[in-house]
């Protein structure tokens, strides 16, 4: 395995397939591994570490776990011990001896201890942490993490085979590539750029809930960088397990992102807006058209979808065009619920 990597961003991610080496690198990086070449450096800081195995005392009771760093002399923030429990929804196990929990509630537990020991500006190392999480779960944890890093609560380093868990949560990714056997880290990178080729998700919005319709919702999307949403676009997404004015974050990859010149009259999709061409960029064998949806209000959100070079010539599509974009409700998957103040912003390539 060949891995360089010097980095400030305050948050970072590994992304690969399963199998390919990342936590080889993170034990590499927390020096549990000596490398055959060179060295690793990290700043002194506690650290939290949450690995995919259980890391627990099994004849302690889960309360007790979770209070180990700061029986250690780790200074806690007040209030977090209450938000993790919440979150990992670990009320009820808080009696219950370590070594009776299942799997999976082991996993939380482990998880929730890691994120307590690097309270106040420790270093926090995930390794897939919400890959063993239920979709309920996984979008409450995803939005606890988003939470921590706005507040600045530590730094994180991050290996997952989620390209849009990344994406939301890092400042920069670095990609595993497998080759012939041989593991070899591309170079870091913003996670849009970065994940992009790897099947991440390209368009990450937040919103907050308007209306209810069944299994559907209305998400007004708000503006990346006040938090504002008292208007701007509205995208009918998937509503189920969600409430009226949840704050939520939001995946659609570009690939699930049509265009056309002209209006598309009565379609199936609940999401058609009119748009302006803002950015065209190279992706592999294909364009990256970067739109600009309109909204009233002034609030526009962007959007990005993969184009053939041919259908580009064809529609005679440059910066300015005037267009449609659309998706299916279903193309919209809700990754997290998070509080107001916490929305990660998007992050343009």
């Amino acid at each position: 395995m060949d891995w360089k990597l010097q980095s400030d961003a305050k948050w970072f991610g590994l992304f690969g397939a399963s199998g390919g080496g990342k936590t080889t690198a993170l034990e590499l990086a927390l020096g549990w591994l000596r490398p055959t070449r060179g060295h690793v450096q990290l700043p002194s800081k506690a650290v939290g570490y949450g690995p995919q195995d259980l890391l627990l005392f099994p004849n302690w009771t889960v309360e007790a776990n979770l209070l180990a760093p700061s029986r250690a002399g780790r200074k806690m923030k007040p209030g977090l011990l209450e938000r993790v429990v919440e979150a990992f929804e670990l009320g009820p196990l808080m009696g219950r001896s370590a070594g009776q929990l299942s799997g999976g509630e082991g996993r939380r537990v482990t998880l929730a201890r890691a994120i307590l020991a690097a309270s106040g500006g420790g270093l926090l190392v995930l390794d897939e942490p919400l890959s063993s999480l239920d979709r309920e779960r996984r979008r409450r944890v995803l939005g606890l993490l988003i939470e921590l890093r706005s507040e600045g609560h530590c730094t994180a380093l991050i290996v997952s085979h989620s390209a849009a868990d990344l994406q939301v949560l890092c400042d920069e990714v670095q990609v595993l590539e497998v080759n012939d056997g041989y593991s070899r880290f591309g170079t870091a990178g913003p996670p849009v750029t970065v994940l992009a080729d790897a099947g991440g998700f390209e368009n990450i919005l937040t919103g907050v809930l308007t209306s209810t319709h069944g299994d559907s919702a209305v998400c007004r999307v708000l503006d990346s960088n006040s938090g504002v949403a008292e208007s701007g676009l509205e995208l009918t997404i998937p509503g189920r397990g969600l409430h009226l004015e949840d704050r939520v974050v939001l995946g659609l990859r570009a690939d699930d992102v049509l265009v056309t010149l002209d209006h598309p009259g009565r379609v199936s999709a609940r999401n058609v807006f009119r748009g302006t061409v803002v950015g065209v960029h190279p992706f592999s064998s294909y364009r990256t058209l970067e739109i600009e949806a309109d909204a009233e209000g002034g609030v526009n959100s962007r959007f990005r979808t993969h184009i053939t070079e041919g259908a580009l010539d064809e529609l005679g599509i440059g910066v300015g065009t005037a267009l449609y974009l659309m998706f299916k409700t279903r193309s919209v998957e809700v990754l997290a619920i998070t509080s107001q103040g916490a929305l990660p912003k998007d992050r343009a390539p």
